[in-house]
């Protein structure tokens, strides 16, 4: 009996041991004209990019890499476009290569503590360059819950800046709405009769001039608990909007802020209420 242990005692240690031993495969990435790679446009405008897990080529040598960013800018210009920008790093990329190229790590044997993966923050896509004009897109190695390890691509952070291109993207509506949450085409406040109780809205804005879209802008000042406005005659023509939850409809509604004219909080369907200077400011 003694001896059947022995030998499962022994098998454990084997197959422990390969797993030790071997490494996850890693492909090696292809070499192409650096001319041909270019930005993709970023999350949440393009779809999420899959990470990719490549290795540098033995030989390539890069003296440049480049960056993108993985998020385009908050802010919405006048002609419906938001921006992101390509950055160019140069130096040293010993380390970078060398943390780009690590093993990546067997697959966990307890999965259920790796957690979700849902709340993890979106990569640059990059790509290296030689002086030779060639590229390659390596990628990361994966820890055992099989998540990427960024170190590489933090190193080749660490390097020196040497420029930035900014792109720019000319958003739809919808796309507009996703990002910010307000409709880039005027729709003038409905007032009510009764005081709104609570208020919950988000910080993005559509602004408009003369019900001309304009951008959009963004504040952390509260809309909320507010005093009732008084009564007033003057006409805005510099307006803010975006969409709420109306918390007793369960429905969308317009919420207006009036950047002139009677500087009024207008929920739509609700008595106004009178803005802040501090709310009034933060769209300066």
């Amino acid at each position: 009996m003694l001896w059947r242990w022995f030998a499962v005692v022994i098998l454990v240690l084997a197959v422990a041991g390969i797993w030790r031993v071997t490494t996850p495969d890693r492909p090696v990435a292809a070499i192409v004209d650096a001319e041909t790679l270019e930005c993709a446009p970023p999350y949440p405008i393009g779809p999420r990019q899959a990470t990719p897990t490549a290795t540098v080529p033995d030989g390539f040598v890069p003296v440049a890499a480049l960056t993108c960013d993985p998020y385009v800018s908050d802010a919405v210009a006048a002609d419906r476009t938001v921006s992101f920008s390509a950055h160019r790093w140069e130096g040293d990329f010993g380390r970078a290569v060398k943390l780009l190229n690590r093993s990546s790590e067997h697959t966990t044997w307890f999965p259920g503590g790796c957690g979700d993966n849902y709340s993890l923050a979106v990569l640059d896509e990059f790509w290296l360059v030689d002086d030779r004009g060639r590229a390659i897109r390596p990628g990361h190695p994966s820890d055992s819950c099989g998540l990427p390890k960024p170190g590489g691509l933090a190193a080749v952070k660490e390097l020196t800046s040497v420029g930035s291109t900014e792109h720019r993207i000319t958003l739809s509506d919808d796309q507009i709405y996703e990002l910010s949450h307000c409709w880039p085409t005027y729709r003038p406040p409905t007032a009510g009769t009764t005081l709104p109780t609570s208020l919950s809205a988000g910080s993005g804005f559509c602004r408009f001039s003369s019900t001309e879209f304009v951008g959009t802008s963004w504040t952390t000042e509260t809309v909320d608990g507010l005093p009732s406005a008084p009564d007033c005659d003057a006409v805005a023509t510099e307006v803010a909007s975006r969409m709420y939850l109306d918390g007793f409809t369960n429905q969308e509604r317009l919420l207006t802020v009036e950047l002139d004219g009677c500087h009024r909080v207008i929920a739509d369907g609700y008595a106004p209420l009178q803005a802040s200077d501090e709310l009034l400011a933060s769209f300066r």
